[in-house]
């Protein structure tokens, strides 16, 4: 059974070697390896403190906006606080590893 075209890599007349291309940014870390840092003997990477430093701000600010009456006024609270932990966490993030 053949596939229609829109599952073809050549269906608008991309070449395959421009789907190569298009992944060359997403290649990964650097050769010098990815920020880490010592914990209890072990190396955790740094992306997983910016993750803690993130979720642990949502939750205060969720506790800030409950005692300043504010958290009524929101209509989507998960993205909202997903979205202000995921902000703290990359500022945490340029400010500790650059």
């Amino acid at each position: 059974m053949k596939l229609p075209g829109v599952f073809s890599f050549r269906a608008h007349g991309a070449p395959r070697w421009g789907l190569a291309l298009l992944m060359v940014p997403l290649q990964g870390c650097a050769g010098i390896g990815a920020p880490s840092f010592p914990l209890a003997g072990a190396y955790f990477p740094a992306w997983l403190i910016c993750l803690f430093i993130g979720a642990v701000s949502a939750a205060l600010l969720r506790l800030v906006f409950l005692i300043l009456h504010i958290d009524g006024l929101l209509r989507y609270h998960l993205v909202t606080y997903l979205s202000m932990g995921t902000m703290i966490g990359l500022v945490g993030w340029l400010l500790l590893y650059g």
